[in-house]
């Protein structure tokens, strides 16, 4: 099996890029000249630089049998254009490489999120859908981008696979985790209100594990699928934990309107001075006061997904990740 992963150098892609050498692969990764490629180092992957937003100069082997896409933005406060280029743009630069080149594909998984089927609810699903995430323009991309999936699927028969990981979290991870335990390492709060909102917890190890199987199951093209842990914690709980294993303790509690409120201002710093990255937004704030669940027994039933939910040791295993960053000086 030879597998072709882009985005290779970050968070889901270096985590897919060591899951699926030790099943055996023969793994290639697409990574841009700039990229910060540590999260590799060590690993037998032969790497393909490029930018898909310059497809014409991509190389893609032509023995390559399956395709992963998880390179895209993650931000709640990118821009239309923004994730219009490093979304939808990607992915249909992708599926037109592909094609010009020839590749004998027999199955690609694209990487969404499971905010297209919505947020706030429990057992959310396609069939049950909850709020809308629409309001933020990664969200509006990510459903476009399965749409143009979809057609593909159904107008040339494009063998693909939509995966929709909800709060996903693990090693490599310096967007979410990274920042989370350096606030919690300086002191600062993270549970907001009473923090008994249960949320769609996916460990990143669990989320490869469902990569794999929507690469080799039968009869699973054109479909998607939801993966998170099936045991899912309470923020509350999820918090504790990384402070626990960094050894803090949380002795102030914030208020749901006070935590409203400070995003609120950091947003309006942000507008006025777009290089001030906020750590709070109202986006997120409304992520840790709501209930957001979803339902994954269509994924275990067709793929035969079976998470692991030993969430005690998937915290080890991310403040190891956290404090050998730290030392090493990539976190700062």
């Amino acid at each position: 099996m030879k597998i072709f992963i882009t985005g290779a150098n970050g968070f889901v892609g270096s985590n897919l890029c060591r899951y699926f050498l030790d099943k055996g692969w023969d793994v290639c990764g697409l990574v841009r000249t700039t990229s910060d490629l540590h999260f590799l180092e060590g690993l037998n992957v032969k790497l393909f630089y490029g930018d898909l937003l310059k497809p014409e100069a991509i190389d893609i082997p032509r023995n390559i049998s399956h395709v992963v896409h998880s390179a895209s933005i993650v931000s709640d406060l990118a821009d239309e254009d923004t994730c219009y280029r490093n979304i939808y743009l990607l992915a249909v630069n992708l599926v037109q490489r592909i094609r010009e080149l020839q590749v004998p594909l027999k199955r690609l998984a694209y990487i969404s999120t499971a905010l297209t089927i919505g947020i706030n609810g429990r057992n959310i699903s396609e069939e049950n859908p909850g709020h809308s995430a629409e309001s933020i323009a990664y969200t509006r991309y990510k459903i476009k981008t399965e749409k143009y999936f979809r057609e593909q699927w159904e107008q040339t028969r494009l063998p693909m696979v939509i995966l929709r990981p909800a709060d996903v979290y693990g090693p490599n991870d310096r967007i979410t985790c990274g920042r989370l335990l350096r606030v919690c390492e300086k002191g600062s709060p993270l549970i907001v209100g009473r923090g008994h909102w249960q949320f769609g917890y996916c460990y990143v190890g669990n989320l490869c594990q469902a990569v794999h199987l929507a690469l080799t199951k039968e009869g699973v093209e054109g479909k998607a699928y939801t993966v998170t842990n099936s045991e899912l914690p309470t923020w509350k709980a999820f918090f504790r934990a990384l402070q626990k294993a960094l050894g803090k303790k949380q002795r102030l509690y914030i208020p749901v309107w006070g935590a409203f409120a400070a995003a609120s201002l950091m947003q309006f710093v942000h507008t006025i001075i777009p290089k001030y990255d906020p750590p709070l937004t109202r986006y997120r704030i409304r992520r840790v006061t709501n209930d957001t669940t979803y339902d994954i027994s269509k994924t275990i039933a067709e793929l035969g997904y079976e998470p692991d939910n030993r969430t005690e040791r998937q915290i080890e295993e991310i403040v190891a990740w956290y404090r050998k960053e730290r030392e090493h000086g990539f976190i700062r």
